[in-house]
Formats: structure tokens, sequence, C-alpha cells
């Protein structure tokens, strides 16, 4: 009868430790204590955590702690990037595959999003709070290679006047209203043969595009960036000169940023630099004496421009290779620092990303190396197209956006 008793209490202390529903039993510690320590964790570890048990689910998808942890990834050093890479040594480009790409060590990993389709090619914008919006057309998507997750829009199309025809090419974007906390897509197409426009607005975790009518945009897009709760466009007018508009994210309205005075306007791209918005002007500079020159807007009531030089040492080409075509990416909270990746990298055995501090003055020169770089050991031929966006951890499901 003892050992009887014995075993029924041991059965009874290994269920209230495990669980008698099968779920864990968290420490009997406060919930904010548990949440501190869980806003700590990678996210992949809290993938799993949310498998664990209801209370772990619902505190891990709750708002406040979704939030937290944001706010922690974004105050760290951004310490890789996300890279798109296209394999174009066969006829057809083929789709992009997503890497992680750490700016210590150069190692490349593989970035699956399971429910992307395979044949997706589209145009790739920066995105905000490391979710990234890729258009192909018909369909535009919206990623999340922290959590792997894949949200595919409404199908939607332009307004076009019913006897205007022709080739159409097609953009998007996604923005951040801070004061309501929602995700916007803004999404434009050309009719480029009559040079008119069309844009309509999405607001993520609803069904219906709304059209938007007063954007004065007539061309296709260069390049855009969001910051500061608006969608900032580089685009270009009928004398083939650029303008910055940006994209109110909470009123839906277009205005446009005055360019600084003395860029040379038709050589820039459009970045951030520590939360500003800024212009690079390095296509002609940086092949010829290793020049960037950068403008950052200071201050948006004044739209006051300061003027930033740099100079990189002659070596920097050393690790570009022969196609002499580079993609700059500023990372967010990087100290200052500009990364340089080659954006076709062909008929060489190594691959290098290059960082520049704007304080310092200094370059370092780190190699790239695993998939699908590994493969360049293997055939000399091979062909890769390169794109590096920020890298920013964020737990939030499309579910609950």
């Amino acid at each position: 009868m003892a050992d009887q008793g014995e075993k029924k209490l041991r059965i009874q202390e290994d269920e209230e430790a495990n669980g008698r529903d099968g779920e864990a039993v968290s420490p009997e510690l406060p919930i904010h204590v548990i949440s501190d320590i869980h806003v700590r964790l990678p996210v992949k570890t809290l993938l799993r955590f949310k498998c664990v048990s209801k209370p772990w689910r619902s505190m891990i998808s709750d708002p406040s702690f979704v939030d937290a942890f944001l706010a922690r990834s974004l105050a760290r050093p951004a310490a890789a990037s996300i890279v798109s890479i296209s394999d174009l040594s066969g006829p057809d480009p083929l789709p992009y595959e997503f890497y992680r790409l750490d700016h210590q060590t150069g190692l490349s990993t593989p970035v699956p999003l399971p429910n992307m389709p395979s044949e997706v090619t589209g145009d790739i914008s920066e995105g905000v709070h490391g979710f990234v919006c890729l258009d192909d057309g018909d369909l535009t998507r919206v990623c999340n290679p922290s959590t792997r997750e894949v949200a595919v829009l409404p199908p939607t199309g332009p307004d076009f006047p019913a006897d205007l025809c022709g080739e159409i090419d097609s953009f998007a974007a996604l923005g951040y209203d801070p004061a309501s906390k929602r995700y916007k897509v803004l999404k434009t197409w050309i009719l480029l043969d009559h040079a008119v426009p069309a844009h309509k607005v999405l607001t993520l975790g609803t069904n219906s595009w709304r059209t938007v009518d007063d954007c004065p945009i007539e061309f296709p897009w260069d390049d855009c960036v969001s910051a500061e709760g608006a969608i900032h466009i580089l685009t270009h007018d009928l004398r083939e000169e650029n303008m910055v508009m940006t994209f109110d994210v909470a009123s839906e309205k277009f205005r446009m940023l005055l360019p600084p005075e003395g860029a040379r306007l038709g050589e820039i791209e459009l970045k951030l630099f520590r939360e500003h918005l800024a212009l690079l002007e390095c296509r002609r500079g940086l092949w010829n004496d290793g020049t960037i020159t950068m403008y950052v807007l200071d201050d948006y009531g004044s739209q006051a421009w300061k003027e930033v030089r740099m100079v990189l040492p002659h070596s920097w080409k050393d690790g570009i290779g022969p196609s002499r075509m580079v993609k700059i990416s500023i990372p967010r909270n990087g100290d200052g620092n500009i990364l340089l990746i080659s954006t076709i990298i062909e008929e060489q055995s190594e691959a290098y990303l290059l960082s520049y501090n704007v304080e310092s003055k200094r370059m370092t020169k780190v190699q790239i190396h695993g998939p699908p770089f590994h493969r360049f050991t293997e055939d000399g031929a091979f062909l890769l197209t390169c794109r590096p966006f920020d890298f920013v951890d964020n737990i939030l499901s499309f579910d609950h956006v």
C-alpha cells in the first residue's frame, strides 16, 4: 500500500510539473517578468514557444509584447542584411531567393519563404520594420523574413480610362503610420505610352483598395524608402529630372520635397541615414575618385539638407569584380556604416562585403561565403544579381496586423 501511495504521489507531481492537459506550466513568476525574459529571445525560439501552451501563445501574440520586441530590435545595431539574389546564368532570370548576410562574418544563410511561389520575379521595394514588399504585376505580396510569413494582398488593377491602352508598369511600397500603428501598401501603375498614372492604397489586415487621386507622379519610381510616417519616392519628370515625392501614410496625401541645391540630379539614390532621408550621389565620383556625396534631410519642416562627403580608399575596388556595379545599403543603427556589395558577381571565386564608416573614415572588407556563393568554386560562369535590404527582427504575424 505504501508503494502504491508513493507511486500515486510521483504521478501527481509529474502531472503538476508538466500540466495535466499536456501544456507546460510556467514557474510561479509574475507575468511581466516572464514577458521581459521572452522579449529578449530570438524570433525562431519565440515561434516554438507559441506552440508550447495557450498562455504563452497569447502572451507572445499580445500587441504590447509585439511592440516591445520590435522596439528592442530597432534599438540594436544592425548586424545583418537580407539579400535578394537571382541567378542570371541562364537565358531567363530565375526567381529571387532570400539570404541573411552577417556583416561581421560574411556568412550567407538561406531564408526560406514556404508560401512564396517559385515563379515570382517581380520588383522588391525597401520595407519597414523588417517587412519587405514585392510587386509582381497582378499581385502584391508582403513578406516577413523573420517569421517566414508571406501575405498575398487582394488582387487589384488600375482604373485607366477605357479609351487608353498600352504597356503598363507597376510598383508597390509599404509604409507605417506610427499614430494608428497601421501598415499600408501604396501601389502605382503607369500607362507608359501615355504617361498616365493610377494609384491605390490598402491597409494591411483589410481586403479593400482605395483610390488615391491627387498624386502628381507621372513616371516610374526609381527608388523608395519609408520613414517619418511617410513613403518617400524618387521619380522623374518630363525633363528626366529627379523629384522626391512623399506619401503621408496617415492622410494618404502626396507632397513634393525640394531637392538640395548643388545635387547632381539624375545621379542619386534614395536612402535612410540614421532615420533621416538621404540622397546619395555616387554613380560618377565613386568610380573616378572613390567619392560619395550624401545629402541628409535634417529637418522636414524647413527641408534643410546637410552635405556629407566621403572618399573611399583606393583599395575599395579590389572586392567588386569586373562588373563595376555595386549596390549601396545603409544599415539601420549601423554606427555610421555604409555597405557596398557587388550587384553582379561573375567569373570570380570570391565575393566581398565592404563597410565604410562615415566618422572614422575606415573601411573593412569581409569575404562572403555560404550558399549560393560557394558555387563560385564549382562554376566560374556563375552569375548573380544581389540587392541588400535592412534586416529587422519582427515577431508580428500578418494575422494580427
